[in-house]
C-alpha cells in the first residue's frame, strides 16, 4: 500500500501542469518524501533482483557459479576441443582473456566473444552475435540447457568452459578456468618457486578489498553496508600502493597470476568503479598502481585482451538501475593511455 500511494502521488505530481497549479505548486513536504520513498524502493527492488544481499544490505556475492566436476580439478584431455564464452565487459573473463596470449594454447581450444545485451537474452545478458559452435543457441542460455539436457538452474554466467567433444559443462569459475586451460599450455603462468601460498594470500585478499569490494560499494542497499566496503577500498588501495612502491609487480620481479587477475579491476577502477559505483579513489592517487598498470599494459598481448570503451560504457548501458539516465561519461578508451 505504501509503494502503491508512492506511486500516485508521483503521477499526481508529474502531470502536465495546469495554469492554476502553476501559480499553486504542491508543498514540497507532501511531494518530496513519497517520492524519495518510491525511487529508493524501486532502486532496492531492482539492485535485489540482480544481485542478493544480506538483511543489513550488504552485497553478497552468488557463488553458485563452479565447476561441474568435482574437485580436484583435473588436467584437460589434449584429444579434446574445448570452447571458451567470454564477454569482453566482464573483469571474470577479462582476466582469461589476458591468461590467453601467455598460454600459447593448442589450436582445439577456441573462444566465442559474447554480446552483452539483456533485451534479446532469454536469460541473463549474454548473447551470441555469431555462430555458436555447440547447437546454434542464440544466446548463452542455450548453451547451458542444450549442455544440461535443460537441467540446468543456475545462473546464466560468463566465462564458461565448455568440453566440444562430449557437449558437457566443464566450469563457469574464473579461477578454476585458469587452472584447468594451464593444464593444456607449454608455457603456464610464472609462479616464482615457493610463493604459492602467499599467492593465494593475495588474490584473496585483493579480491575482498579491491575486485568484489567495488561492486559491494555499488550494490550496498545501506549507507553502513556502504561504508564497510569503501574502507575495504580504501585499505586495498594502500597496501598495493604500498607494495608495488618496492616491486615492479605484485610477488616482485615477475609478472604471475596475482598481477593477472588484478589488472581487470585496474582498467574499470577509474571509469566505472569510482563514478558508478562510488568505490572511492582514484589511481591518479596512487602513483605506484599507475606505473605497475602502465608496465602491465605494454606486455605483449595484453592490449588487445580488451575494449576498454565498451568495457567501461556497458557499466552506465546495462545497470540502468544505478543509470536511470543512460548517458554514458567519456572515457579514455586507448590502454595506452589510461594509465598515462
Amino acid at each position: 500500500m505504501p509503494l502503491l500511494l508512492s506511486i500516485l502521488l508521483l503521477v499526481s505530481a508529474l502531470r502536465p501542469c495546469s495554469p492554476s497549479l502553476l501559480s499553486s505548486p504542491i508543498p514540497q513536504p507532501l511531494f518530496v518524501p513519497p517520492v524519495k520513498f518510491f525511487l529508493r524502493t524501486i532502486n532496492s527492488l531492482m539492485v535485489s533482483e540482480l544481485a542478493p544481499h544480506d538483511s543489513s544490505g550488504r552485497f553478497v556475492r552468488d557463488y553458485s557459479a563452479a565447476s561441474f566436476i568435482a574437485p580436484p580439478l583435473p588436467t584437460l584431455d589434449p584429444a579434446h576441443s574445448y570452447h571458451l564464452y567470454l564477454g569482453n565487459p566482464c573483469p571474470w573473463c577479462h582476466r582469461i582473456s589476458l591468461a590467453l596470449p601467455f598460454l600459447s594454447l593448442p589450436a582445439s581450444v577456441t573462444v566465442t566473444m559474447l554480446g552483452d545485451d539483456a533485451a534479446k537474452a532469454t536469460k541473463g545478458g549474454w548473447v551470441v552475435p555469431g555462430e555458436e559452435p555447440l547447437c546454434g543457441a542464440q544466446d548463452l542460455y542455450g548453451v547451458y540447457m542444450n549442455a544440461t539436457d535443460n537441467s540446468y538452474s543456475g545462473r546464466f554466467t560468463a566465462p564458461l568452459l565448455l568440453d566440444l567433444t562430449t557437449s558437457t559443462l566443464v566450469s563457469n569459475e574464473s579461477n578454476d578456468i585458469l587452472s584447468l586451460l594451464g593444464t593444456l599450455s607449454a608455457s603456464p603462468l610464472v609462479m616464482p618457486e615457493g610463493m604459492e601460498e602467499r599467492a593465494r594470500e593475495e588474490n584473496e585478499y585483493y579480491y575482498t578489498h579491491l575486485q568484489n569490494g567495488a561492486y559491494r560499494c555499488g550494490f550496498a542497499l545501506s549507507q553502513v553496508a556502504y561504508d564497510e566496503a569503501a574502507a575495504d577500498v580504501l585499505a586495498g588501495l594502500a597496501r598495493l600502493e604500498a607494495t608495488l612502491a618496492d616491486s615492479p609487480f605484485v610477488l616482485g620481479e615477475e609478472f604471475t597470476e596475482v598481477d593477472l587477475k588484478l589488472f581487470p579491476w585496474a582498467c574499470r577502477h577509474d571509469g566505472a568503479y569510482s563514478k558508478l559505483f562510488k568505490a572511492p579513489g582514484s589511481l591518479a592517487e596512487y602513483p605506484s598502481i599507475k606505473r605497475w598498470a602502465r608496465r602491465v599494459a605494454s606486455l605483449p598481448g595484453v592490449e588487445g585482451s580488451i575494449d576498454v570503451g565498451d568495457a567501461v560504457g556497458s557499466y552506465y548501458r546495462s545497470l540502468f538501475m544505478l543509470n536511470p539516465s543512460g548517458i554514458v561519461p567519456k572515457v579514455e578508451t586507448d590502454l595506452t593511455k589510461l594509465f598515462a
